[in-house]
């Protein structure tokens, strides 16, 4: 395929963290990022409105969990309050073999969703539903190998929404900006949330950083982000996930 500016944005990404691309996924991208900004034409999916912008916040930076070795062949994956498909259809359409869940409780934009797959010819579990319900539910509670959420919550939150869906064994995956994994600091996002990892059954078990400042005209601190690898060391207790406003007002 003729390489675009916005492609050879992800190819470069993908090199710079030693993460295989095939090139059918790079055109598949291509049609991801055009399926997305017609369709937000006319339904506000995401505040991102250029393919050099989409290519960097939205592809790059959900690829990144590729730069590890924790998606297994097959693997069962959830992206938990999705938005509009990110980061689960990046990684669905670079990995075509996992089994992907979308989770939110925003249809119009799980109908993006849903059609994105559609066009990139792919299925995809769509559960129109809040993670504090779809939580209770015997077919999706600890019956993923991974669960993925980014931009939703803060960190607290997010581990008991989305921990309760990982089986053990399998990992809570948080893209973060870099400073919220800073243990140094006291009300970082990580440092207020090691009671709730705990009490939710997981482990801290690795922060990988990654750098998407080089795409852009200016070094930006807050394009240094990271993923919060948390593992699932025993079940959830049943209690949780409470209500959403529990949760807000009182984090574990």
């Amino acid at each position: 395929m003729p390489e675009t500016n916005y492609t050879s944005i992800i190819k470069h990404f993908c090199e710079n963290y030693n993460i295989t691309l095939e090139e059918k996924a790079l055109c598949d991208f291509s049609a991801l990022t055009d399926e997305l900004l017609l369709y937000n034409s006319h339904t506000n999916l995401t505040a991102v409105r250029n393919p050099r912008d989409v290519a960097i916040k939205h592809h790059a930076d959900s690829l990144s969990l590729l730069a590890l070795d924790l998606l297994k062949e097959n693997a069962k994956v959830i992206d938990v309050g999705c938005g509009a498909g990110f980061p689960g259809l990046p990684l669905k359409t670079a990995r075509r073999d996992i089994d992907i869940s979308f989770l939110d409780s925003t249809e119009k934009k799980l109908k993006f969703t849903s059609h994105a797959a559609n066009v990139l010819g792919f299925d995809a579990n769509v559960y129109p539903l809040r993670a504090e319900d779809a939580a209770k539910d015997k077919k999706l509670r600890e019956s993923f190998d991974i669960a993925v959420s980014r931009a939703m919550a803060n960190l607290p939150v997010l581990c008991e929404l989305c921990l309760p869906f990982v089986k053990k064994d399998g990992y809570f995956v948080a893209y973060k900006w870099e400073k919220a994994a800073d243990m140094n600091d006291p009300e970082s996002e990580l440092s207020r949330s090691k009671n709730a990892i705990a009490q939710l059954g997981g482990k801290l078990e690795n922060i990988f950083y990654y750098d998407l400042s080089e795409f852009y005209d200016e070094l930006q601190e807050e394009k240094k982000h990271c993923l919060i690898l948390i593992k699932k060391i025993k079940n959830t207790p049943e209690t949780y996930p409470r209500r959403y406003q529990q949760i807000l007002k009182k984090p574990l």
